[in-house]
């Protein structure tokens, strides 16, 4: 796999009006924050159309999802496992999509998109999650790694503490 390039990936689900709130490393830099991050973090509408628009263009990509002994290539598989509400990690040339829904901790699309704040990110502008929302997730995840970014936040963001 080639370097990620969050950028045109970013740009690609936005073109296909794929509906999503950007969260984990990307979120944080849009507020303040820059550290490396492996992969884009997002919630998705879980409107069947939306799930649909997000499988068609990860498949438009090169994308899929392994599943411990299967592979899910086809947009229809995909939309699928995203339709069952867990977490789905797509893998793309461009870099992966992390849809975290269903993980614990992490709102629902429709909590959370009222809060969230259209940046420009990477180029794009997309929704990011709000701060207090990111550092709800954060908080609830309590990963070291999640532990660092809250403290990275608060130096980052001292009046919005």
């Amino acid at each position: 796999m080639s370097e990620p390039a969050f950028d045109e990936l970013l740009r690609r689900l936005a073109a296909a009006e794929v509906r999503f709130v950007l969260v984990g490393g990307l979120a944080l830099g849009a507020w303040g924050v820059v550290r490396g991050t492996k992969d884009v973090d997002i919630v998705v509408d879980p409107e069947p159309s939306n799930l649909d628009r997000l499988a068609e263009e990860a498949v438009r990509l090169g994308g899929s999802v392994r599943r411990a002994e299967a592979l899910a290539g086809s947009a229809r598989s995909i939309a699928a496992l995203l339709a069952a509400g867990e977490r789905v990690l797509i893998d793309t040339p461009l870099g992966p999509i992390d849809v975290v829904h269903g993980l614990q901790g992490v709102p629902s699309y429709s909590e959370l998109l009222p809060a969230a704040s259209e940046v420009e990110v990477l180029g794009v502008y997309v929704p990011v999650c709000s701060l207090a929302d990111l550092r709800a997730m954060k908080q609830a995840a309590g990963r070291t790694r999640d532990l660092a970014d809250l403290e990275d936040l608060e130096e980052a963001r001292p009046e919005d503490s």
